[in-house]
Formats: structure tokens, sequence, C-alpha cells
């Protein structure tokens, strides 16, 4: 509450679970949110969960998939030999590295299309498109409309693209689109926007380069090949560099299996896990004394011609992964042409790229001085509480446009990378949206909201279109987040009834108790257990009377925002919030080789100041009484008790501790981060960048070695006590795979944030009660 609304004389009016469930059928939500009924949104909330909580045993997964990926193959192949008939020329123009026909745009998570091209067959003999056809081909006006299109997000494009074939490929055909995977463009016609896509293949795409260049094993003999057809810009260079990589890593698995010495037989099944002194120094050195990676490469059993670790080897029916070597390799190339290309990009839309965490983000958009619209979609690195840094960095960016009278970045749609779990049935598999592993209820809950209550009031200070617009990608983000069904629909609800409130209005401190209680709802539907005794004490007493400060990121809030306890258990001076918490949380998870990964883009910013503050963005004016930024002081000041005299008598002064951010507890800085001129021309960065290529290359090396020992070690061995190899990890043996584990949830008796099911539960048991 503000300061203000102390002097409202109104009394307080009854409110409760029942009362706020009433408002909201009798006014519905907020235009700016929804324009469903709540009744709408449980529906399809309800089957939306009931369609996606059934998996497949494993063995029918992989069938499935099979049939899937081989029906896309056989109508490739069909395509091609009608090519080479009555339909020539046909697949000409297709672009770089794949066969991309129609498939010219990245699809999103959110598009619920099962296939895409079907949804378009048949549409182009529809009249009232020729209209929309005659202005895309334009050649003044279709640039211009696209540019605006584009600017408008994902799924502005996508809906476009659906009206017709025809449209689709003008779309596709009219912008610049850059394949990741080629490193090199599908489509460059002079336009301001740039989409980098990073196109699917399967395992069967790639072998398809070893039935046309049938070479040795060596991989010598692909690289020879790779350097002929290089000056082509051949469209198979991917496929042959996705083999010559996968042969370099046999040879190299080889090499350390014969150097990493382990006379204690599989490490895993003793308890030594010592590095063997006879170990070659040379291995020691290249691993870098990494004892577990030299234990793995040296437990490897006599490896044949080649290891199943090599993921072309069986079924070809599969998903083909881009490996670490090539996507960091093809990370630099992309920041060199975004460099060349700067004096044209306005619209920046990235899709799935491996490797973009928010620092290499912030090196791109600082380089591009006339980008006004960035869309980021679905990354891996990419998490949902890097809205709060990349807000602050837009905000930073803006500030020195403004300076140098430049355009300021105006829109940012944004889907972070969505966890969808283990895709088949195992007692871990969930999806619990936010993180791949469970968290606990009590941080992730709040720290969802937390987050989402500081960029509601970041962007909507900065002006920044498009992000909590109901029709763009962040919002499909937040409401396809397992959680209680009207929760984010209610929750931004609250916002702006809260904002919205006039000064002047009698009735303001009702309307704003009312806000605030919707507020925290969700929060406390998903952690109290006593909901309906709200009325008189927690709502009149308790309710908004106390703002805790968060020592981590230094705003203040509800005490709801914060972790159980925060204010009786803890200091003053020591409470931290659940957005920090939760940040901290997704930064350190360390599934599908994340860790690793992160690793390596520190080793490409060496100067970066990881314990630095960014720029805080802006919170709008108007909602201080929901969280305001208390401090930005980092260097606490020694106590001091300054002594008086009363009556005769000595007294010392009582020492409060200063409120202030002397305890950040995650490490979202974008300081200290090399420019992308420097990435494209200076030498010694380049050079730099170029040698964490290679580190790359030895933790390929080291996810096979583990993927390899799954496969020689499948089940316990009793005879000679060596248990299954999968058993002893938490992935299962399988980082980042198809295969790879969830952990289990705890069993301490803490409440886990929702899973899908867990969510399908809750929406049912709110929907017959009416909360």
């Amino acid at each position: 509450m503000d300061s203000d609304d102390e002097d409202s004389t109104t009394p307080i009016s009854y409110y409760g679970m029942h009362e706020s469930r009433k408002r909201l059928e009798e006014t519905g939500f907020h235009p700016s949110v929804t324009p469903m009924a709540p009744k709408e949104i449980e529906k399809a909330v309800i089957a939306y969960l009931n369609g996606q909580v059934k998996r497949e045993p494993r063995k029918e997964f992989y069938e499935s998939q099979r049939l899937r990926l081989g029906a896309r193959n056989l109508r490739k192949n069909f395509n091609k030999t009608r090519g080479k008939g009555g339909d020539k020329g046909r697949d000409k123009g297709r672009g770089k590295g794949r066969d991309k026909g129609r498939i010219v745009l990245t699809q999103g998570p959110w598009f619920n299309t099962q296939n895409f091209t079907n949804a378009i067959v048949g549409k182009d003999s529809i009249t009232h498109l020729s209209g929309i056809l005659a202005v895309l081909q334009h050649a003044h006006a279709g640039p211009l409309i696209l540019d605006e299109i584009f600017k408008d997000g994902h799924k502005s494009v996508m809906s476009l693209s659906m009206t017709s074939g025809r449209i689709f490929g003008l779309v596709g055909s009219n912008i610049k689109r850059w394949d990741f995977t080629a490193a090199n463009y599908i489509a460059n016609p002079p336009s301001s926007v740039m989409v980098v896509m990073v196109p699917r293949y399967t395992v069967g795409d790639i072998r398809e380069a070893q039935e046309k260049y049938p070479l040795m094993i060596r991989p010598e003999d692909w690289h020879d090949e790779r350097r002929r057809l290089e000056p082509e810009d051949h469209p198979d260079m991917y496929k042959i560099r996705s083999i010559e990589v996968e042969h370099v890593y046999f040879r190299w698995g080889n090499v350390w299996r014969e150097t990493c010495q382990r006379a204690a037989g599989p490490y895993w099944a003793s308890e030594d896990e010592v590095i063997d002194p006879r170990t070659d120094e040379a291995a020691i050195e290249w691993w870098k004394g990494n004892h577990r990676a030299i234990n793995v490469m040296g437990s490897l059993k006599p490896l044949d011609k080649m290891w199943s670790a090599n993921q072309l080897e069986g079924n070809g029916y599969k998903p083909h992964m881009m490996a670490y070597t090539l996507a960091v390799e093809n990370l630099i190339k992309l920041m060199q042409e975004l460099f060349n290309a700067r004096a044209h990009i306005r619209v920046l839309h990235l899709h799935d790229v491996p490797f973009l965490d928010r620092r290499v983000l912030a090196i791109i958009l600082r380089g591009l001085n006339l980008v006004t619209m960035v869309g980021i979609y679905n990354c891996p690195l990419i998490h949902f509480g890097d809205v709060i840094p990349i807000l602050d960095l837009i905000h930073e960016i803006n500030i020195q446009r403004r300076g140098q009278n430049m355009p300021e970045i105006q829109d940012f749609d944004f889907f972070p990378h969505f966890n969808k779990g283990m895709p088949y049935q195992h007692e871990n598999a969930a999806t619990y949206g936010l993180s791949w592993s469970p968290m606990p209820m009590d941080i992730a809950q709040r720290g969802f909201y937390a987050i989402i209550l500081k960029a509601v009031m970041k962007s909507k200070a900065m002006g920044i279109g498009q992000l909590f617009s109901p029709t763009h990608a962040f919002m499909e983000y937040l409401t396809k987040v397992p959680n209680t069904p009207l929760g984010v629909y209610g929750f931004l609800d609250a916002i702006y009834r809260y904002l919205e409130v006039k000064k002047d209005d009698p009735t303001r401190t009702n309307l704003k108790l009312q806000a605030i209680y919707d507020l925290v709802k969700p929060i406390r539907l998903a952690l109290n257990d006593h909901l309906a005794d709200d009325w008189p004490k927690y709502y009149t007493k308790v309710m908004a009377t106390t703002l805790l400060c968060c020592s981590s990121c230094g705003y203040e809030t509800f005490e709801e925002f914060f972790p159980a306890g925060s204010k009786n258990r803890l200091p003053r001076h020591r409470r931290i919030c659940g957005g920090c918490h939760l940040q901290r949380y997704l930064d350190e998870e360390c599934d599908h080789w994340k860790m690793q990964k992160k690793r390596l883009i520190d080793k490409l910013c060496p100067d970066w100041k990881r314990e630095a503050f960014n720029e805080d963005a802006p919170l709008f004016e108007d909602g201080a009484g929901l969280i305001r930024l208390k401090s930005t002081e980092t260097e606490r000041p020694l106590p001091q008790f300054p002594a008086f005299v009363v009556g005769g008598w000595l007294r010392i002064s009582p020492y409060y501790e200063p409120l202030m951010r002397d305890n950040k507890i995650h490490f979202d800085s974008l300081a200290g981060l090399p420019s992308l001129e420097d990435v494209a021309m200076d030498l010694d960065t380049m050079q730099r960048w170029y040698s964490v290529v290679i580190l790359a290359l030895r933790e390929d090396v080291f996810r096979r070695g583990i993927h390899e020992l799954r496969n020689q070690y499948p089940t316990d061995n009793k005879k000679k006590g060596i248990p299954a190899y999968g058993s002893t990890r938490i992935d299962g043996g399988a980082p980042d795979h198809q295969d790879e584990l969830q952990p289990k949830k705890g069993y301490d008796g803490k409440k886990c944030f929702y899973d899908q099911k867990a969510a399908l539960k809750a929406a049912q048991w709110m929907t017959n009660r009416q909360w």
C-alpha cells in the first residue's frame, strides 16, 4: 500500500477467495491480460494438460519417432525423384545444408500444428489472398510490410505465413535467414530483418553424405573432402563436417583410452577415483587434471573400428545433435556476420541458437546499433529468470542510444527455454517448464511470480512493447508453465488493476487491498492450506503490512515473495527474495551439460565481472506500493555505536544494519564483456574464441566417453561386482541425449513445484471449488 492511502476513511470490505472469484466472473480479466472468461481458461487448461501428461513407454516412443522421421525421409526422397522428372528444378535454391523447400521458418514451441506443411496445403486457391500476395510482391511496399510483421514478433509472422503456401514462401524468401548449422545464409535479400534458425536434421540426413562420398574412416579423408567443397559453398558441408568430427572424437577416444590408465578397473566399481600414477602426463595436461574425465576414458573397454557413442551409428531415424565443436565455431561465424551486416539489421530473431546465453546476447545487442526489435525463442541457455538482466540490458543500451541520437530498442518478444522433460515414461519423467529438475515449491512459486512482477514494472516503465502482450510469445510461455489454472492471468490482472486505481477515488483502499489479495493469491494457493479463513485476520492485519528488502537484488516487496520464515528467522539485512533464489537455481542447473557449456563461454569472456550489478531498469512509478528499489549500495559500513548521557547515565544507541544489496547470490552480470567488433575484428579476441573450439572438442569427447560406458556396461555384473554405469549417474549416463534422466523428486517432506500432472490435479480441484 502507498502512504497516501493511510488517510482513507472508507471501511475495509469483506473479501476472500469466493469474493475474489465472484468479482472475476462478473468483470472478467483486464483487457491487457486476456479476453477469455475464467471458465473458458480453466476448461482450456484442463484440456491441454490432459493431452500432455501421458507419455509413451520408451520402446513405443522410439518406434513412433522412427516412423515419424522415416516418413519425413520418404517424402523428401519422393520430392527428389520428382525433381529429376517433370518437376525439374523444384529442389533448386533450397539453401545451404538441408532440404528446406517450404520449411523456411522456425515453428516455435507454442505452435500446436502437428504437421506444418499440411496446414497450408490447398490454401493457395483462396481468392481473397490474391490482394495480400499482390501487396507482398510489390517492390517497395512488400519489404516494408514484412519488416513490420517481423517487428511484431514470431507469432504474427506465423499467422501470416499460415494463410497459404505462396505467402509462406514469400515471407521466407524476402528476409535475411541465417542457417546456424551451415554458418551461411539460406536467403539474403536486401532486408532489415535477420532471422537466425537452427534446422533440424536426422541421423539419416547426415548419413546421406556417407553414401554420397564413400570415404575411408580416417578423419583426414573427410577433412580433405570438406576443404575441396568449401570454396563452392556446397550444401553438404555441414553433413561432411559432422561426419568428420565424429571420426575425430573416436580417434581421440582411442588415444585417451590407452593413455588414461585404470589398474583398479572401472572407476565407479571401486572406491578409488584417484588418477592412476601410470596415466600419461600428456593426458593429464589435456584434461587439465579432471580426474573424472580421465577415469571415464581409462575405464573404457577396448574400442574397435568405431564406438557406439558415435551418434551416426545405428538407426538413422533419430534426431541429430550438433557437435559442441561446430556449435562454438558457428557461433563465432554468426557474430562476425552480424557485425558485418550491422548497418542493415533493425529486426533480429534468434531461434534455438546453441551456446547463446545472456552474455553472448549482450555482446550482440550492444554491437547492433540499429536494432529496434529483438526476438529470442527457446534458446537452450536462456532461461525464464534471464528476462530481468535482458530488460536491464535494453535499458542500458537505450540510455546510450539516446545520447547518440540513435533509435532505441522498442520491442522485446521472448520465449525462454521451455523444459519439456524426458520424452517417454519413467518414474522421474515430468514437465516443469521452468526447469529440468524438480524445485522446492517455496522457492519456485514465490520466485516465479516475483520475477514476473519485476519484469512487468520494468517493461512498463521502459515502454517496451510485446513482452506482456496477450498475443505474443512470453505470455504463451508463462501460461504453459505448470501452475494454478488462473495463476498468471489473475496475477497480471491484479497488477493492472492496482496501477489503475486513481488517487482521488474514495474506494481506493478497498480496490488496492483486493488487488493485492489477488496478486498474492496464486502463491498462497500453492503454499497455504487455510485460505478459507483469510477474513478478517490475514486480510486486515497481515496482508500488505510488511515489506521485506532483498539483500541480493536490493528490491523491497511483500513478504509473500520471500521464502517462508524470512521475516522471523533471518536478520532484516540478510533476507533474499524468491526471485533471486530462482534465478540462482536456474543458473546452476547442470542438465544437458549446461554448466560445461557456460564454462566455455566463461573462457570467451575472461574480463567478465560476474559479481557486478547491471544498470537497473526503472520500475513503473505507480507500482511503488508493490515493489521498489530500496538500495543500490553494495559496501556495508562498519557498525557504529554512538554514546550519549541521560540523567548522568552513559547510554549506547542501538545499531541497526542498513538495508543494502551486499549479498548477491546469482551472477547475472553483463559487465566486462568483449564488444561485437572485438569478436569480429580483434585478432587476440578472435584467437581466444577459436581456442575455445578446441576446448569444446574436449567436452564432446568426454560426453561421448560417458555415453560409451553406458553402452558397454548396460546392466549389473554381479560376478565382477561392477554396477550398470548409467545407474551411478544422475543423468543415467546419457548427458545431453534423448535418454538423459531427470532427477527424482525429493523425499525430505518439502513440496515440489508443479509439474503437468500436479497442475492438472490442482486445476480440477480449484475448478470444483470455484477458487
